[in-house]
C-alpha cells in the first residue's frame, strides 16, 4: 500500500470541495483537501492557487476520479408525486 497521495480533482468552490470530500469518505475513501483554508478565507486567491486540490492515496485515485466524474456528471431528477 501506497502513503503517496494524488490529485484527482480541483474546484475553485469550497462548498465543491467539502461536498466531494464527504462523499468520498462516505465510500471508505481517505481524503485530504489542499488549499481549502487559504480560499475559503480569500476567495480571490482562487485561480492565482490553482484552486482547491482533493487528494487520495494513489492506490485509490482511479476510483475516486471515478465517482467524482459520476457525482459532477449526475442528473438531477424531479420527482413531482414525493410527497412535501
Amino acid at each position: 500500500m501506497s502513503f503517496e497521495l494524488e490529485t484527482v480533482a480541483t474546484t475553485y468552490d469550497l462548498f465543491e470541495a467539502e461536498f466531494l470530500r464527504n462523499q468520498l469518505v462516505s465510500k471508505g475513501f481517505n481524503v485530504y483537501l489542499e488549499d481549502d483554508n487559504i480560499i475559503g478565507v480569500f476567495n480571490l486567491l482562487a485561480p492565482a492557487i490553482g484552486g482547491i486540490k482533493i487528494r487520495v492515496l494513489s492506490d485509490e485515485a482511479e476510483d475516486a476520479a471515478e465517482m467524482i466524474n459520476d457525482l459532477r456528471n449526475a442528473e438531477l431528477i424531479h420527482n413531482e408525486d414525493f410527497p412535501e
